[in-house]
Parts: C-alpha cells; sequence; structure tokens
C-alpha cells in the first residue's frame, strides 16, 4: 500500500478505539488489494454496488489522496452506493495536490450508508460556494422515494474549505423525506483561511449542515428532513464560522453533548454569523439541544431564528464577545422569534449578553428557567420584541449576576417593540452596575407584566419601570443596595408608571438615595417596608385618582408621604375602588 510516514494527525487517528457494530451485510472488499488511491476506491465501491451493498474495509495506514483524481470524478466526487459502509479501520486520507474538489464522498438517492473510523485532510483549497467539502448525502429533486440512515462514526475532519464539510440535504419538490441521520463522535477541526469570505454574513463555513431546500413558510410540508440525531461533536472552529448549524425544514432531532471552541474568533468578523450551533428556519420543529459546552464563540453559542418547539437543556457557554447587535442579537444564546421555547438549566459566563429572548407573535410561550448567568457586560438577559403587541415570556428561577457595566434584566420596549404577557418568578437579578432590572425607557403600552417573589440588587436602583404605560403586579418584591445605594437614585423607580400593583415590597440596605420614586405613577401601594434604611421616598410621590383597572381583594392606593391636603386613599372593596380618606 502506498503511504507515506505518518506525522502527529495519523498518530492520534490510529490510537483510536474501533467502533462496535459498522460492518454492512453483504460482501466485504478490501482497499489495498486492488491499490490504494482514488480510482481504487471507485473500483471497490462499484463491486460493493455489484453485489447489492457491503462493507469496504480499508488496510488500516495513510492514504494520499490526488486532488486531480477527485476533481476529475466531477461535481460528486466517489459516488457510495445503497446499503453500504466503509470502515476506515483508523486510517488517514490526506487530500494532495492544489486542485479544488467538490466532494470527496456523495450518495444520492440511496440509504443505509455509513463512515467509520476515519480521518480525513482535506488540502483547505476553494473559491466557490459549493465546494472544497468531505460529504453529501442528499435526495435529489428527481427521486422517486424518500432515503433514511446515514451514519457517521467517529471520524475526523480537518482543513476543509467549504460552507459545510458534511452536508445533508433534501432537495425533494414533495413530501418525501430524509430520515434517520446519526453523527456521533466527528471531530473539526479547522485550519487557517477555512472560512470563504470572513467579513460577509451571507457565507457559510460550518463543519456540519443538515439542510432542506424547502425554507419558505409556505414549504413546511414538503422536503422534511426527520430524527438527525448529532452526538458526541466536537469542533475547534477558531478558523471557520459554525460547527453544526440545522438550516430549514428539520424536524424531531437533536445535538447533545456537542463542545464548540472558537466560533468565528479569526474565520469571522464581528456581525457575520458566527455561531457555535444554529437552529435557522421558518420550518424547524422539534430541536433540542443537549448539555452542549461552548466556549469563545463570537456572536452566539446558539443562535435560534424562527421555527418552534426548541428545548436547549443544561448549556455551558462562556466568552461570548461581540457586541455588535445592530444587525442581529449577540448573545451566549439568543432566540429570535422562535415558538414555543424552553431553556433550562445550565450555566452561561463571561458574555457580552447571556441570554437574549427576541418575542414574536402574541402567544410566543418562551420559557427560561433556572439557569445561572454571570458576568456579563451588557445585559444578563435581554427581553425583546420583535413587532408592536408581541406576547408570551416566561422567566421562572433564574439568578442572574451581571457585571459592572451591565443590567440583570433589560427589556428595552418602545411605541413599536414590546411585549406583553410576560410572568418573571422566584429569581435574583443582581448586578454590580446602577440598575438590575430595567423594564422599558418610554411609554409603552405593554399589559400583563408580573414579578412575584423576585429579588433585585444594585448599587443605585434595583428596579426600574420607567414610564411603563402597561399594567404590571409586583408580589413579593426585594430590593437590596449594594453599599447602601447611590446619591440621585430611587430603588423603586416607576416614575409615570400607568397601571401598576405592588403587593409586598422591602427595600433593603439603602442609606444613600430615595427609596421610591413613583411620581405620576397610577396604581396601588401596599405592604411596603424597609429594612436596615434610613432614606425616605421623592417627596413629590402621589397616589392617584380613582383607578380605572381591576384591583384584587385587599389593595389599595395611598399616598406615601400625606400632603396638606389631606390623605388620599382607595380600597377595593366589593369589585371596585372605594374612596377610604
Amino acid at each position: 500500500m502506498t503511504a507515506f510516514a505518518a506525522g502527529s494527525t495519523a498518530s492520534r487517528a490510529l490510537e483510536r478505539p474501533r467502533p462496535g457494530n459498522t460492518r454492512a451485510p453483504g460482501g466485504l472488499v478490501v482497499l489495498g488489494d486492488d491499490g490504494t488511491d482514488v480510482a481504487a476506491c471507485v473500483r471497490a465501491l462499484t463491486r460493493i454496488k455489484s453485489m447489492g451493498g457491503g462493507t469496504l474495509m480499508f488496510r488500516r495506514g495513510v492514504y494520499n489522496w490526488s486532488s486531480t483524481d477527485l476533481r476529475a470524478l466531477g461535481h460528486y466526487g466517489i459516488s457510495i452506493p445503497a446499503n453500504c459502509t466503509i470502515d476506515g479501520n483508523g486510517s488517514v486520507i490526506n487530500i494532495t495536490g492544489v486542485d479544488q474538489i467538490s466532494y470527496v464522498f456523495t450518495a444520492t438517492d440511496v440509504s443505509k450508508v455509513a463512515i467509520a473510523d476515519l480521518t480525513v485532510v482535506g488540502n483547505g483549497l476553494s473559491t466557490g460556494y459549493n465546494n472544497g467539502a468531505f460529504m453529501k448525502f442528499a435526495l435529489s429533486a428527481t427521486a422517486t422515494r424518500g432515503i433514511d440512515s446515514f451514519t457517521l462514526d467517529t471520524v475526523e475532519l480537518q482543513n476543509f474549505k467549504a460552507p459545510w464539510w458534511i452536508f445533508v440535504y433534501n432537495e425533494s419538490l414533495s413530501n418525501l423525506e430524509i430520515r434517520h441521520i446519526r453523527v456521533n463522535g466527528l471531530r473539526g477541526i479547522s485550519r487557517p483561511g477555512n472560512s470563504l469570505d470572513p467579513a460577509k454574513l451571507g457565507v457559510n463555513a460550518a463543519v456540519i449542515a443538515i439542510n432542506s431546500k424547502a425554507s419558505r413558510p409556505a414549504d413546511a410540508d414538503r422536503a422534511i428532513v426527520r430524527d438527525a440525531i448529532v452526538t458526541g461533536f466536537y469542533a475547534e472552529a477558531t478558523h471557520i464560522k459554525q460547527g453544526v448549524v440545522f438550516y430549514s425544514n428539520v424536524h424531531d432531532s437533536e445535538i447533545r453533548g456537542a463542545v464548540v471552541h472558537n466560533a468565528g474568533l479569526m474565520g469571522g468578523r464581528n456581525d457575520t454569523g458566527c455561531y457555535a450551533l444554529q437552529v435557522y428556519g421558518a420550518n424547524n420543529r422539534n430541536i433540542r439541544i443537549t448539555d452542549p459546552v461552548l466556549i469563545s464563540p463570537r456572536d452566539n453559542g446558539i443562535y435560534a431564528v424562527n421555527g418552534s418547539g426548541l428545548v436547549i437543556t443544561n448549556a455551558t457557554v462562556r466568552g461570548q464577545t461581540s457586541t455588535a447587535d445592530a444587525t442581529l442579537p449577540k448573545a451566549g444564546i439568543s432566540i429570535n422569534s422562535v415558538r414555543d421555547v424552553v431553556i433550562s438549566g445550565g450555566a452561561l459566563s463571561d458574555n457580552v449578553t447571556d441570554l437574549y429572548l427576541g418575542i414574536r407573535g402574541t402567544e410566543a410561550n418562551v420559557r427560561a428557567e433556572g439557569v445561572e448567568c454571570t458576568g456579563a457586560s451588557k445585559a444578563g438577559i435581554w427581553l425583546q420584541g420583535s413587532a408592536a403587541n408581541v406576547g408570551g415570556a416566561t422567566i421562572t428561577g433564574m439568578r442572574i449576576a451581571a457585571g459592572a457595566t451591565a443590567q440583570a434584566l433589560l427589556s428595552p420596549n418602545d411605541t413599536i417593540h414590546y411585549v406583553n404577557d410576560v410572568r418573571i418568578a422566584d429569581c435574583d437579578f443582581a448586578t454590580t452596575s446602577l440598575t438590575a432590572v430595567d423594564v422599558s425607557t418610554s411609554p409603552t403600552p405593554a399589559r400583563n407584566w408580573s414579578f412575584s417573589n423576585v429579588t433585585c440588587t444594585s448599587r443605585g436602583t434595583p428596579f426600574q419601570a420607567y414610564q411603563f404605560g402597561g399594567r404590571m403586579t409586583i408580589q413579593g418584591m426585594r430590593l437590596v443596595l449594594s453599599g447602601g445605594g447611590t446619591a440621585g437614585h430611587s430603588a423603586f423607580r416607576c416614575f409615570g408608571a400607568g397601571s401598576m400593583i405592588v403587593d409586598g415590597l422591602t427595600i433593603a440596605g439603602q442609606r444613600v438615595g430615595t427609596t421610591m420614586d413613583t411620581r405620576l405613577f397610577v396604581g396601588s401601594l401596599t405592604n411596603i417596608r424597609s429594612e436596615n434604611s434610613s432614606t425616605q421616598p421623592v417627596a413629590a410621590s402621589v397616589g392617584t385618582g380613582r383607578p380605572t383597572f381591576p384591583g384584587f381583594p385587599g389593595a389599595r392606593i395611598q399616598n406615601l408621604v400625606p400632603s396638606a391636603g389631606g390623605h388620599r386613599e382607595w380600597q377595593w372593596q366589593r369589585g371596585g375602588w372605594v374612596g377610604t380618606g
């Protein structure tokens, strides 16, 4: 067998344990009995096809395959037949020469294809958008039936320059599906120059893309890729932009235990789509991302857009760096207009923003629960409407400790972008900055916000709902002033709040500033207490005329500091507000 001396890459590959159960039923052909070059591989796979399937077993070693020979095969590269397993047996393939290739292997309109226990090192050359890749598994536009069962097991790829090194693609014009994709133990190692265009947002550079041509919402019922599971994925993505992409009409699929380092750190620029994991497209349904570890992504650790039924569990995202959020949101995890979302558990740390929740639709049903967020420089949680009159967000059990320049919870609503129906409960929002929770910076018609059993800690204003124009209920909130507070700041700043009911508010540790600023406040304030505090409300705090919104049993509205004109109070009795003073 023709091979050159194994270097460090080959040595690592040869030391790998063999994956189990990789051999396909049918005949066995050994690569090396009839040559070791590209032509020999083509002949061997032709024999397997004539037998109706089988296993191509590599004699273990290092193979040099000419890029000129691969290019001569045309766009599809080496064609893999149905019912075929390529067992690399711990071998290494090096793509040599300076010719640009399209794919090393392609399997089109065939089922039961597997590649196992193999390392392939590309030549890092490409000038075209669909060139330079390792593998394409596809259902063509002319196919008459769906395909299933594509498996990659214990494969390592290095130095490919392509939008996607592994490309699963459904081009069907009807409802034919690709099913049962399994990628287990794949390693992707990028090298300098592997991105096609680092400065352009529209150019991809990822290790894995699972995709459908049916990218428009109207095409949701055709060309589905279903049951794709990526497990044990590892990528050094410094010189590319992405790790794994689920890109349109992927259903009932999962990324489990992915580890991605430095997505786009050198292979992209700020705001050019540098995501460790991406779920993109209006037609994605029921995607799970479980136990990912994503270190130093440029734009986002996880970026999900449109679609529905996304579950992210126990994510670790650390060191997201891009601050350029004018075009696209940037965070450890960004959810942008996805419906029916659950983000639970895990730890996000040292990111610009930890969690971005972009809400679209009137019943988005986005939930974040039990996530630890520390050290954000802009926001722990950024809650934003994508349009007017959207709603449906629940935030529970969160522990946010933001940095010296960040809010723990920020919802910068305006008259165009605002969020309705927001429930926040059992959370700790803390920052070493001046403001921990900042809801709204201008009048907004947002409705039905509620806070219950929430603690907010900051140096100046733990809680602010400045000119919040909608309905908000607060029951059981504790505001803690670190360092005793800051001159010129109020612990509870709800100036101009339009329809607020507060039942149970404790202000602790304030010795500087004012406890409350409720000028032009319309609402109910009951069970207000201070703890180890020596400051007072803003002197001009006032109650309200008879309110027009519903109250709840026991609610009352009162002046915080009785004025010279006498004390004014309204109580909710028998379904209406009754003046009592």
